[in-house]
């Protein structure tokens, strides 16, 4: 009986076979349907990140960019495989060709550098080069990660000029109480000094060559006082006397005085209607004097002084922006970073306390004083000052 049976047996063994290849089938195509979906996932993810991503061969030929790559840089996929310069997205070559150099080894790479965009944009970048393994280690690919650091750079930058602005008024500050005695008790004994150089000059004995002494003795004297009575006000900077004035015609009478004389030429923006401050107007006078002066010494041969000033929204408030500009011959960078330092100056007779008198001011009337300069074209002075509110002078 069994040749009747086995047709039975057989077929029934190939059923079972064929149930368990479909079932197998349907598990294998959940599976990739699984996979696929997962894949998706991914990609999308990809895509929303924020930072750029692109996704290489070991080779660098691009395979893959994220949307944030493409807005950032500028290049679909293709069109960076068909860019015919190396190392398109970098700035610096070098910088590129270690990153490739650190891959290649097998070692990751990250650091601050700067990239270049499609349109030529320099930006710079946190760069983040990882390598890509297969399941047995092997390096298949290379995975970049591009984050866009303008912004932290320009609030680092913002951060150190503010630290340094606030670490130059305390130098100022201390050295304006330093000046302040020594002023004092040095103005003493150049009092002294003039009186005994006064007394000799008047002798009936000295001879014409003795007389030339004591003049000189009396001439260095007065130089001496003159030294001492610009030490002074940078002492006086420190403690201004604040009460609301109208700063317009303070500004206008400076900016008179610095040109009377000379053949430097002035053009004034100056509103009547200016909003008050709350300031000293000695030492206002003193600020705008000694700038609209250095922009004319400036101009020796001819020139135009341009003045302005008006109301402006500030961060904390209403603000007054002045500013003081020449047409002379520019300020060098070298010399731009040390313009408010106590005793610099590039003037045969200057004291070097000019400036840094007018920055010890505007500090201390809680504004700011800033300059451009361009060799060949000029210099701009902008001073900043609060305005007066309904509050009382402090």
């Amino acid at each position: 009986m069994w040749w009747v049976t086995l047709p039975w047996l057989i077929s029934g063994a190939l059923g079972v076979a064929l149930v368990v290849v479909l079932r197998r089938r349907r598990r294998e195509a959940r599976v990739a349907a699984k996979d696929h979906e997962t894949l998706q996932q991914l990609l999308q993810a990809l895509d929303s990140a924020s930072d750029a991503i692109g996704i290489g061969d070991m080779a660098a030929n691009s395979l893959y960019h994220n949307r944030a790559h493409l807005a950032l840089f500028g290049y679909s996929v293709a069109e960076l495989n068909a860019c015919d310069e190396p190392a398109a997205l970098f700035a610096d070559k070098a910088v590129a060709a270690q990153i490739h150099a650190d891959i290649r080894a097998g070692r990751s790479w990250r650091g601050e550098t700067d990239i270049k965009t499609k349109g030529g944009r320099i930006v710079p970048a946190y760069v983040r080069a990882d390598i890509i393994r297969n399941e047995r280690g092997q390096p298949i690919g290379i995975f970049g990660v591009f984050t866009d650091i303008t912004e932290r750079r320009a609030a680092e930058r913002a951060l150190a000029e503010e630290r340094e602005r606030s670490a130059r008024a305390q130098r100022l500050e201390s050295l304006g109480m330093l000046a302040g005695g020594v002023a004092h008790d040095f103005g003493n004994l150049l009092g002294i000094m003039l009186g005994y150089s006064g007394l000799l000059k008047m002798s009936p004995n000295l001879s014409a060559k003795e007389t030339k002494f004591a003049e000189g003795i009396e001439n260095a004297a007065l130089r001496a006082k003159d030294l001492s009575q610009n030490l002074l006000s940078f002492a006086r900077g420190s403690t201004p006397e604040r009460r609301r004035i109208a700063l317009g015609p303070i500004i206008v009478a400076a900016a008179e005085g610095a040109v009377r004389g000379s053949p430097v030429r002035l053009v004034l923006g100056v509103p009547a209607d200016l909003p008050e401050v709350l300031a000293d107007p000695v030492q206002m006078d003193q600020v705008f004097s000694n700038l609209a002066v250095n922009a004319v010494q400036a101009m020796g041969e001819g020139g135009v002084l341009t003045v302005t000033a008006a109301a402006a929204a500030g961060p904390a408030g209403p603000i007054l922006r002045i500013t003081v500009s020449d047409t002379g011959c520019g300020i060098p960078a070298s010399v731009l970073t040390r313009i408010w330092e106590p005793f610099f100056t590039t003037k045969s007779k200057g004291t070097g306390l000019g400036l840094a008198t007018t920055y010890s001011v505007v500090k201390k009337h809680e504004g700011m004083i800033d300059v451009e300069s361009e060799i060949g074209r000029g210099t701009t002075f902008t001073v900043t000052l609060p305005v007066a509110t309904a509050q009382a002078a402090r």
